[in-house]
């Protein structure tokens, strides 16, 4: 005969499932404030009674649906039930934060005592139960269902002086707490910071306070003393969205009904793309997920941004988020806390990928218990099922279209990481690698471009080193996105090239020629022919004393013989300068025969083009007589410093005598690649435009940090014109820092921004100004 056996419960229960499973102050918090949410609260507030007479309480208050008697014998006593679970909480459908019926235990964890206040708006009366949860400590032998909790019923609520009463609702009131002393001011920041991470960032209704008189007093100090003060008592709102907001560099991304994962990537206010592709076969479990992920990258700019308002680092803040239906799964996101692999993914490749330490960002799901498992102990995230392998892949694709921009455009900009505002990634060199990256997903299989930004990914300045072959990736982008305005300007910026590539062939066709003819004038002289010879003999004996002579000095020490190879290099850029001078003379006597076409900007255009191919001629002609290296290339790459100090002693100082020119340059070598003649002329407008500005002197002061050199330049002048009230303007093309007398063409510092920013580098006032005159700095970096 088979006999029936029953399980016995022990009173230690309590322990397992409550001391034991909540094994944090604030998380113990969190759960009881979720399910005072779950109960359709739209306000919860956490007042802490915390005096000196240790009889210190925490009283958690909610205005939602509250508990009958019956709610509180059926449900709330009855262990490890869940009526969430079971669906018959609530006529409505609703996506639950708790499914577990362990919630109610996380009072024990900050409390020995439990008394419990509710109603519902039908109640007429308060239903009140008191646990005392060493009952359940006694001995373990007793049966968990033979401890009594006593039950009783008031004609109100009663709560402490100013806090106001509701309708309906429960109020839980935590005595006795078990470690009442670690209250101190630092832990409640602590728990409103933590509070903050807790709710919905974006559209969130709820609200949730925290009270405690003990600390009104110190709040004030704060708020007289700090910025920004930290206060304890107050409404917590969630702003870090709003904080970096157009700071830094965004993605958004979201994953439709029907399947689609829709990807926008927003760089500090500026949209770059929005793209679509299909992911139902591939993530299944997320389809009606509600997913959407919003994450910032943290550059310089936007950590220091953070910790000034926030008052606390980002990265002690946390890193990528985790909602599931309206509050944060707990610990993801923490400082420590890798839950989606990102830690253990940089360490394999730094300077691919992003970190913990490089983001901050919110990922929102929504789904029942059975899709999306929070672990029982409530700091171990998701249980690892298939839906929540699926959202931590997706998440890692959403992090890897992040990458594409970050890692291989923004980082690439080394200038560009203390930037708060968009201006470098609008640079000629930095717009080829977004149309790159734009070309790259127009041409995917599975990935639609939605949308790009078109200023961005449009022609190139006709000048700059990638023009040519942007050309060839617009013509992809065009042809892939059927984009016919871009077609038409890929047709216009094409003929535009033809006829530039005729004129530098007719150019270099000239130069030949000048050359061809000095050689043979050259060749009917005998005693040139002779000497020529010579020199050829001689010149295999003295060729490696030369190049070693090249490194040591950039400039000749004296103006005697010169090596008739050098020489016939600087007569050579001289001629195809003057060429193209010929070409645009040329185009504008052509105007009057059709004058009406021409407007007064393209005029000023090809005087602009005049101008500075006559800037280049005439620093060429300088460099003839000084300059010690041959002219194979319009680059070379030199010790920059060194360049810098033999050009302002060499040239600037023989050619510029009202003025006193200071050096000041750092002795170390800064290896750089650059044009010596477009290099000369920067130094020279500078000098020329603060001659103009009656200054007597002008210091060029360089220093190198983390390969990053600055070149500070300030002279004592009579500064920038009081009259201009946006200084920034006086880089744009035709802008002057004169004061209207026509001393200055308004093309200098526009040259000299568009030289250095061709570099890679940086041209801006320096932040410290002298007293009198004027003060730039430029950054290089290697």
């Amino acid at each position: 005969m088979t006999e029936k056996l029953k399980f016995r419960i022990s009173s230690a229960l309590k322990d397992v499932i409550g001391q034991d499973l909540i094994t944090d102050d604030f998380v113990a918090v969190f759960e009881l404030i979720k399910n005072a949410f779950d109960a359709f609260a739209q306000n919860v507030t956490i007042l802490f009674v915390l005096d000196e007479d240790k009889n210190n309480k925490i009283y958690i208050i909610d205005d939602g649906k509250g508990m009958s008697k019956q709610d509180l014998m059926e449900k709330w006593l009855f262990v490890a039930y869940s009526a969430k679970k079971a669906g018959l909480e609530d006529k409505v459908k609703k996506e639950y934060s708790g499914y577990k019926g362990i919630g109610r235990f996380s009072s024990d964890r900050l409390g020995h005592t439990l008394c419990i206040q509710a109603k519902t708006k039908s109640d007429k009366r308060v239903n009140c139960i008191d646990v005392n949860w060493d009952d359940f400590e006694n001995d373990s032998k007793d049966e968990f269902i033979n401890v009594d909790v006593a039950y009783s019923e008031k004609p109100s609520f009663l709560l402490p002086k100013g806090v106001t009463k509701n309708d309906s609702g429960v109020i839980l009131e935590i005595g006795s707490l078990r470690n009442e002393e670690s209250w101190d001011r630092d832990k409640l920041l602590k728990l409103k910071i933590s509070l903050q991470k807790l709710i919905d960032p974006i559209g969130d209704t709820k609200k949730i306070e925290i009270k405690c008189g003990r600390e009104i007093k110190n709040d004030t100090i704060e708020e007289q003393t700090k910025n920004p003060p930290r206060i304890v008592n107050g409404i917590i709102n969630n702003t870090i969205l709003e904080v970096l907001e157009g700071k830094t560099t965004k993605i958004k991304a979201q994953i439709t009904p029907q399947g689609i994962l829709q990807v926008e990537i927003v760089d500090r206010g500026t949209f770059i793309y929005k793209t679509e592709e299909d992911i139902s076969d591939v993530f299944p479990e997320l389809l009606l997920s509600g997913f959407y992920l919003e994450l910032f990258f943290l550059n310089r700019s936007a950590k220091s941004t953070f910790s000034r308002r926030m008052g606390i680092s980002a990265v002690d803040y946390g890193s990528l988020f985790l909602i599931r239906n309206g509050f944060r799964v707990f610990p993801i996101g923490e400082e420590e806390d890798d839950y989606w692999g990102l830690g253990r993914r940089k360490q394999q490749g730094y300077a691919r990928y992003v970190g913990n330490r490089d983001i901050l960002g919110y990922v929102k799901i929504s789904g029942s218990e059975e899709q999306f498992r929070e672990s029982s102990s409530r700091n171990q995230g998701l249980i690892q099922n298939t839906a929540a392998k699926e959202l931590n892949d997706c998440v890692i694709i959403c992090i890897r279209k992040f990458e594409a921009y970050v890692a291989d455009i923004t980082w690439k900009d080394k200038l560009d990481k203390d930037n708060a505002i968009f201006e470098r990634m609008g640079l000629d060199n930095n717009r080829y690698k977004i149309i790159g990256l734009i070309e790259k997903l127009s041409n995917s299989n599975n990935i639609k471009v939605i949308d790009y930004n078109h200023n961005l990914v449009s022609i190139l300045n006709e000048k700059a080193t990638d023009f040519e072959p942007s050309l060839k990736k617009l013509q992809s982008i065009a042809g892939t996105l059927n984009d016919e305005e871009l077609i038409k300007q890929i047709s216009i910026a094409e003929k535009a090239l033809l006829k530039a590539k005729i004129a530098e062939q007719e150019a270099e066709k000239n130069a030949e020629k000048e050359r061809q003819a000095r050689k043979k004038a050259e060749g009917k002289a005998q005693e040139a022919a002779d000497r020529a010879k010579a020199i050829t003999i001689e010149k295999v004996k003295f060729e490696n004393a030369y190049e070693e002579e090249v490194k040591r000095n950039l400039f000749l020490s004296g103006t005697g013989s010169r090596d008739k190879e050098l020489l016939e290099g600087f007569m050579h850029q001289i001629v195809l300068y003057a060429s193209q001078t010929k070409g645009s003379l040329e185009n504008i006597l052509q105007f009057p025969d059709n004058i009406e076409e021409i407007t007064l900007s393209e005029l000023k255009d090809l005087f602009s083009d005049l101008f500075e191919i006559n800037e280049k001629i005439i620093s060429t002609s300088r460099f003839a007589t000084t300059a010690n290296f041959r002219m194979k290339s319009s680059m070379i790459t030199e010790d920059i410093n060194a360049f810098i100090t033999e050009y302002l002693e060499t040239i600037s100082r023989a050619y510029n005598t009202r003025i006193n020119i200071i050096s000041d340059i750092d002795n170390s070598s800064f290896e750089f690649a650059f044009n010596p003649i477009e290099m000369g002329m920067m130094i020279e407008n500078f000098i020329s435009n603060s001659t103009k500005a009656n200054a007597s002197s002008i210091t060029f002061k360089t220093s190198i940090k983390a390969k990053v050199l600055d070149l500070v330049i300030e002279d004592n002048g009579k500064g920038l014109d009081k009259r201009i009230t946006k200084k920034e303007r006086i880089f744009e093309k035709g802008y002057t820092r004169s004061d209207g007398s026509g001393s200055g063409s308004g093309l200098g510092l526009y040259f000299c921004k568009n030289q250095i920013e061709a570099l890679g580098g940086d041209l801006k006032f320096s932040q410290v100004q002298p007293n009198r005159g004027i003060s730039f700095i430029i950054r290089m970096a290697k």
